[in-house]
């Protein structure tokens, strides 16, 4: 069952913080994802992909483009506009200069980092299901009533997760709650805290189980981080084994 919101698109937002600007980005080197160049008053649309990310300089690198007009455009100095897509969401940004450089002896542009980036969620998040084997723990913990409860993830996606929890919880949680005290924990990273709200809940009789719907609450850069990176693992687990099961 998916999030009631998930499959809505979400309303774009202007992305400032430099550690989460830098997490998006790098979610892009990884995964290979194409960027769409756009120079100013041209209509020519060149395509690049990003080689390096370097946070203590300050600066991105990019690949020489396709049509390789666009090298000589950046190369001018011309500003451009580059957009990515990553599982479903619609990345902008801007470039006022790209520089010519070599890295390993293989010809690049490097820009600085955008201080900004727009962000448009345009439908649901990537949903990774999560394996009994790897080690999670979700524990929801109200800072107003005497509530707690803890459980395991059964899936993650960058706007929340699915939890399983022991015995009939229904009662305790009601969709649309706030649990601001709850934390997570991740395969190698110790509990963090985390705002995590109700979005939904079922009693699985069979189990003697509770699964709820759980939306992550404006989580800081560092949070998104990690759940991003871990996202990222299950998916590219989740091709792995496809890979795999075709042989």
């Amino acid at each position: 069952m998916l999030f009631e919101q998930e499959g809505s698109p979400q309303p774009p937002r202007e992305v400032t913080a430099p550690l989460e600007i830098q997490s998006l980005l790098k979610n892009l080197q990884q995964a290979r994802v194409p960027l769409e160049i756009t120079f100013e008053g041209r209509s020519q649309t060149c395509q690049s992909f990003i080689v390096e990310l370097d946070p203590v300089n300050g600066t991105l690198a990019i690949d020489e483009m396709i049509p390789n007009i666009g090298d000589k455009w950046a190369g001018q100095g011309e500003a451009f506009q580059v957009d990515a897509w990553l599982e479903g969401a619609h990345l902008r940004w801007h470039s006022e200069q790209a520089q010519r450089v070599l890295l390993a002896d293989a010809p690049a542009f490097s820009t600085p980092l955008p201080p900004s980036l727009r962000y448009h969620q345009r439908r649901g998040a990537y949903r990774a299901a999560v394996q009994r084997s790897i080690d999670t723990r979700v524990e929801l913990v109200h800072a107003k009533h005497q509530r707690q409860f803890a459980g395991e993830l059964l899936d993650i996606s960058a706007t929340g997760c699915k939890a399983r929890l022991p015995g009939n919880q229904l009662k305790g949680l009601q969709p649309g709650e706030r649990y601001e005290l709850s934390r997570l924990q991740l395969p190698d990273t110790p509990l963090f805290d985390i705002n995590l709200e109700i979005r939904h809940r079922e009693y699985q009789e069979a189990t003697d189980t509770t699964h709820v719907g759980l939306r992550f609450h404006q989580p800081g850069a560092q949070v998104q981080r990690q759940i991003d990176r871990f996202v990222h693992f299950l998916q590219r687990e989740a091709r792995r084994q496809a890979r795999e099961d075709l042989f």
